[in-house]
């Protein structure tokens, strides 16, 4: 889908979802004294909800998977939590990362595209972690007495965007540029972050000087783009001094260990490539990493992906096999050669491949999924339906699996299933008006004793406090 500009986008999701939130009569009052835990939390979830009409989230299992375990392993290290963290990928060229009260990290391609161990991408995810521990937004809320909505929604956009051309437009009409100074993190708070960041770091495994490293890297990019300055830096000021005190700290606490770096690191960053970037350009990179490197399993796997979406099979398929070779029973290489002979219908080569993944990891739940189209096509549909359930259960956040199970238990005649996957579904495509339609139906239609009949009244009320419409 096109994307909108970031002020645009922003402007809408903060309307959207603060008059949904908090009504105006009660807004200002709430503001003055700082917000709650569950107010973070409510943020967190109706931002999610209004972010994804506006921005692509990479819903690929494998990114998913994988971001999320290196936040998870993170966030492992603080202790009791009064937050679920969740990680996502935007798919968006610009270099920003930022963290939404309740638990809620993006990070966009871009700006992972740029790294070059796992090490860099921990320390960012630790910096924003550290940013929801300790609640900076909602101290300076409490600090800033800020209390007309409008400017709110300006200053934590602004937030959010950082500083420039952009957020400039989008101040224009709703707050002075003073209000939003006061929402900006402060060096302090920006110095615990860093600090918290390094400590977590650290104690998952990872060499702190990563961090500083992401940083420099940045600082290099601001001075080739000119005056386009990256907006995780324009959001996360003084980067300069950051990196003398981050100096100092790590100098003063000995000389680190040597930082674990998830050789995985490589294929993830690639797969991602092969996503969200161009397939020649990555062909080009992957080739001549080959001409340095002949031997190197990732390259392999870089190429036999951006052939396939070039629609060279032949070649994709030797560039598979090549890199399996290289690191026999590697599970991405595996799934994704897998794949690439389901969408081939080559299902005799593909299914012994999925059912070899499961037997070493019985969660995998894309296996699962593909296994599942593959029953649904020789017309198994409860062994169909079944795998589909435990896929959808071990990964909530895989969208396809919706829309089979909804059309699986409507060709079974079980018409509140139907509706309510099919309403998960409009839900996570952005379909919301169908989503509402889809949910009610589900209400009328699933007994009192299900389990799911909850949830779908929830969305039902969410959706109709974002005004939600279902058309005549």
């Amino acid at each position: 889908m096109p994307r909108l500009s970031w002020p645009t986008g922003l402007l809408s999701i903060w309307l959207a979802l603060w008059l949904a939130v908090f009504p105006p009569q009660t807004a200002a009052a709430f503001l003055g004294g700082g917000l709650s835990i569950e107010q973070e939390r409510q943020i967190g979830e109706e931002f999610a909800m209004q972010l994804q009409q506006y921005y692509l989230i990479i819903n690929d299992p494998f990114l998913v998977s994988y971001i999320n375990g290196l936040g998870q392993r993170l966030v492992s290290q603080i202790g009791p939590q009064p937050f679920s963290y969740r990680f996502h990928i935007i798919d968006d060229p610009g270099m920003n990362a930022f963290a939404v009260p309740g638990g809620y990290i993006y990070v966009t391609s871009g700006f992972i595209r740029l790294m070059e161990r796992e090490g860099e991408l921990a320390g960012v995810l630790a910096h924003e972690i550290a940013h929801i521990h300790a609640r900076h937004l909602a101290r300076q809320l409490e600090r800033s007495r800020v209390v007309n909505v409008a400017s709110v929604l300006g200053a934590l956009a602004g937030l959010l965007v950082g500083v420039g051309p952009l957020t400039q437009a989008l101040m224009v009409g709703s707050m002075a540029a003073g209000e939003a100074s006061m929402l900006k993190y402060s060096r302090e708070h920006e110095a615990e972050a860093d600090a918290l960041g390094i400590r977590w770091m650290s104690k998952a495994g990872y060499d702190p000087r990563d961090m500083m490293a992401v940083f420099r890297k940045m600082g290099r990019q601001r001075w080739f783009e000119g005056s386009n300055i990256p907006v995780y830096l324009s959001t996360h000021p003084e980067i300069n001094s950051r990196i003398v005190d981050l100096a100092h700290h790590l100098s003063s606490s000995g000389p680190p260990a040597p930082g674990r770096n998830d050789p995985d690191f490589r294929f993830f960053v690639l797969k991602l490539e092969s996503l969200v970037g161009r397939p020649a350009q990555l062909l080009r990179r992957t080739t001549q990493d080959l001409e340095r490197r002949p031997q190197d399993p990732a390259a392999h796997y870089g190429q036999a992906l951006a052939l396939a979406k070039l629609q060279r099979p032949d070649e994709a398929l030797a560039a598979f096999r090549q890199a399996l070779k290289l690191a026999p029973g590697h599970p991405l290489i595996t799934r994704d050669l897998a794949i690439f002979h389901f969408d081939h219908t080559r299902y005799a080569e593909a299914q012994p491949l999925f059912e070899e993944l499961l037997r070493r990891d019985p969660r995998d739940a894309t296996s699962l999924y593909y296994l599942a189209r593959m029953a649904r096509e020789r017309r198994q549909h409860d062994q169909a339906l079944a795998l589909f359930e435990k896929a959808h259960r071990l990964n909530p956040t895989f969208v396809e699996v919706y829309l089979d199970l909804g059309t699986l238990y409507g060709e079974k005649g079980d018409l509140g299933l139907a509706h309510y996957y099919l309403g998960l579904h409009s839900l996570m495509t952005k379909a919301y008006p169908t989503a509402l339609f889809h949910f009610r139906k589900a209400a009328e239609h699933l007994g009192a004793s299900d389990r799911r009949l909850a949830e779908a009244r929830r969305q039902v009320a969410r959706l109709q406090k974002m005004k939600v419409k279902v058309p005549n």
